[in-house]
């Protein structure tokens, strides 16, 4: 039985699917109706919302089936979502040499298979699919159906990912906005030359390493239960060699590309502080989500489409629980500095 290949893009398109946070999340009625629709359109007694993980598919929802996932490699969505263009439709899967051997066929019984690409943020994530036990097609008419409902669930998963964002950004423009304003009182309250430092970087006007300390002790002390946090430290590789290239002014721009980009949302969540000659982000997420968007970070900033035309190192560090803030970066700064030492362009956890 051959095993879909894996997508070119794989990589990035795992860190998306772990970025949605998605992945493992309570039935919902939304995903339960698209199924159900789905069902009762194509006149089939099996219909899932499946998305596709680094060795399994997992149901978001379901009908007509009792697993809540199967391995990825006996998985028809992994071979539908290697062309996220067109759905896949397999009349009878016994005569089927990809999956005339399939578990899901010899010892499930099933013979038809179709499935319409879920794209997320322009990557294929998983599908909508239905699954009967005789050979059969589809109408065009149901076919168009089943794609127009792939549409509709990537919107609901871009959606909740949206409002969680939402709620992030807004926690941390309040916190942003309380640290330029204690930035501004200070500067009052001190003569220039005796202002407190590491409050505000004046390049990128990112909170500096003093409030990201602040921060990050804060988040530690209102750590409850299984709440996990991630401290991740970030630089351009070889940033003096690119500064000697290319200039000061070039260098400064990439900076405040690379600041703008950690603070959109699209592909890092968490309070964004410029530390040393980097970055540094406060992820209150699960380890493999962070990983996740470190991941996409580096793979955006090395698009020159980004206008971040460079390589990122970047050290990543799980806080334990009652760990000082100034230990915890310690930790990202080893890292970074494994990530560096291995020749830079990669995401290390320690």
């Amino acid at each position: 039985m051959p095993a879909a290949a894996l997508p070119a893009n794989e990589m990035s398109r795992q860190a998306l699917l772990e970025a949605l946070g998605i992945l493992d999340t309570p039935p919902e009625d939304d995903y339960d109706d698209i199924v159900r629709i789905a069902a009762t359109v194509c006149r089939a007694p099996t219909a899932t919302i499946s998305l596709v993980d680094a060795d399994r598919q997992w149901f978001k929802a379901r009908v007509g089936i009792d697993d809540t996932e199967t391995p990825r490699e006996i998985s028809f969505c992994a071979h539908a979502i290697l062309d996220p263009d067109d759905p896949l439709l397999v009349e009878d899967a016994a005569a089927d040499p990809r999956f005339s051997d399939n578990p899901l066929v010899t010892e499930n019984g099933y013979r038809f298979y179709a499935g319409a690409p879920i794209e997320a943020s322009g990557m294929p994530v998983g599908t909508v699919c239905v699954l009967d036990r005789e050979p059969r097609t589809l109408t065009q008419q149901q076919v168009e159906v089943l794609q127009a409902l792939a549409r509709q669930v990537a919107r609901m998963i871009e959606l909740r990912r949206a409002s969680r964002l939402l709620k992030l950004h807004l926690r941390e423009r309040e916190w942003f906005a309380s640290q330029l304003v204690r930035h501004e009182a200070l500067l009052q309250t001190h003569a220039p030359q005796a202002a407190p430092t590491g409050i505000v970087d004046p390049l990128t006007r990112l909170p500096g390493p003093a409030a990201f300390a602040e921060a990050l002790d804060a988040e530690i002390v209102a750590r409850t239960g299984d709440g996990e946090v991630q401290v991740a430290r970030i630089e351009i590789d070889e940033l003096d060699t690119f500064k000697d290239i290319h200039g000061q002014a070039e260098t400064d721009r990439v900076l405040r590309e690379l600041a703008a980009l950690l603070l959109a949302g699209d592909v890092t969540e968490g309070r964004v502080a410029r530390v040393g000659d980097g970055f540094a982000l406060l992820m209150p997420l699960p380890l493999s989500q962070a990983i996740a968007q470190c991941v996409r970070l580096s793979d955006l900033a090395g698009n020159p489409a980004s206008g971040v035309p460079v390589t990122l190192s970047i050290g990543l560090a799980t806080v334990e629980a009652g760990e000082r803030a100034a230990d915890a970066l310690e930790c990202a700064e080893h890292a970074l500095a494994q990530a560096r030492g291995a020749g830079g362009a990669r995401v290390e956890v320690r």
